[in-house]
């Protein structure tokens, strides 16, 4: 009487609206109620992760997560011989399905399965009822919600509850037998393993101190002609919104290695970037605090010396003739694409754009601006594309401060 406990997380709860599963948990229990194996992964979906606010997956969490294809094999090796189990099954089915169709594998439609949220009406609890008003009726202990492996194991021990509840009740010895013979002789497909390895949200990703870590402190090519202006020119795109995303930090270092550019030369770079930064926050002749704020921040992001940044925010304005150069600045007209399920409605930005002058649009094309992405390492088409055309992507905080300019 073994199942296999399963929880997906995804970015919405529509497969046939291109939803994706983005995080997998399974907990193995036994025909005793004991729990004998855990297993978890984040999954990269390749596209935006929905509704980041309920499950707390983030697009740098993902990023070198396996997609769903490359572990489909270990996972249903992990389902295999084993009742499918899960806490409003038929939502779980319907991810089941599609993601193993999507990634070529053939599953039969009649998954045999147990539901701990329909078994609730057995128990009191009502046909219905939440996994975690569940748990706390049954003295479990819910774990973190809306993350497959904690929800995987909570269901886990609720199913165990239920089955030991059960046990000497009238006609309920045959139900879990029967029940089990069923998930027995149910064939799930074979495949392949790759060299995908699993990566439980306990390993997400941590972004490196700086992405200076990742360009050479030795030179592995010669430097390309106009390398400096070319890095500066991206790094000017970057920080738009005063952050360096996983994505762009990851950029940042490819194409410094790409113009043959050393960490040293990087730095002196950085700090000739952070000089000009200074000169264009004087050009109206005064230097205000918010200025002073964004200057600190983006210097500890250069990793620059705290004499340099401590001398850019002192109140003594740089003497040199030549003006500063143009930062980056929205006029009227400009097209702004919108990507992601952002904080505040879409609508609402889009009605405020207009009122400004710019222009939504649908899509990203090499006319566009600016792109505004829900999380700045956005999978999504639009962001692929954007970083593709060397369009920048900014947060909503980041374009928050554009229209502040």
């Amino acid at each position: 009487m073994a199942f296999a406990v399963v929880d997906f997380e995804t970015t919405g709860i529509l497969p046939s609206y291109r939803h994706r599963v983005v995080e997998i948990g399974v907990t193995h229990v036994e025909d005793d109620g004991t729990i004998t194996a855990r297993w978890e992964t984040l999954v990269n979906p390749e596209r935006d992760l929905g509704p980041q606010n309920i499950h707390g997956i983030c697009a740098a969490d993902i990023l070198d997560a396996p997609v769903f294809t490359d572990i489909a094999a270990e996972f249903a090796d992990l389902l295999r011989g084993r009742v499918f189990a899960a806490h409003n099954a038929t939502f779980d089915l319907r991810f089941l399905h599609a993601e193993f169709e999507r990634a070529g594998y053939w599953l039969h439609a009649d998954t045999p399965s147990v539901c701990t949220m329909a078994l609730g009406s057995s128990f009191g609890l009502g046909a219905s009822c939440s996994l975690a008003h569940a748990c706390a009726t049954c003295s479990i202990e819910p774990g973190r919600s809306h993350s497959a492996g904690s929800d995987s194991y909570a269901t886990a021990q609720l199913l165990a509850h239920y089955q030991r509840t059960s046990s000497t009740w009238p006609g309920w010895a045959e139900y879990w037998q029967r029940t089990a013979e069923t998930g027995r002789a149910h064939e799930y497909p074979m495949g392949r393993r790759t060299s995908a390895t699993a990566k439980p949200r306990s390993t997400a990703y941590v972004a490196p101190a700086s992405f200076l870590e990742r360009i050479s402190t030795e030179s592995v090519r010669d430097a390309v002609d106009g390398a400096a202006a070319q890095y500066t020119a991206l790094l000017d795109r970057c920080l738009l919104d005063g952050i360096i995303s996983v994505s762009e930090g990851a950029q940042l270092g490819s194409v410094a290695t790409e113009l043959g550019l050393t960490r040293t030369a990087v730095h002196r770079i950085h700090r000739d970037y952070f000089v000009e930064l200074e000169r264009r926050a004087w050009s109206d002749g005064v230097l205000t605090e918010n200025e002073k704020a964004d200057l600190r921040a983006v210097g500890a992001l250069l990793q620059l010396d705290d004499d340099d940044i401590a001398a850019a925010v002192d109140d003594v304005r740089p003497e040199v003739d030549a003006p500063a150069s143009e930062a980056f600045a929205l006029v009227t007209g400009d097209l702004i694409v919108l990507t992601g399920d952002m904080v505040r409605p879409r609508e609402v930005w889009e009605a405020e754009l207009r009122d400004r002058g710019y222009l939504p649009h649908p899509t990203v094309t090499k006319k566009v601006k600016l792109v505004v992405a829900a999380d700045p390492d956005s999978l999504s088409g639009k962001a692929k594309k954007a970083r593709d055309y060397g369009i920048p992507i900014v947060s909503e905080d980041g374009l928050a401060k554009l229209l502040e300019r």
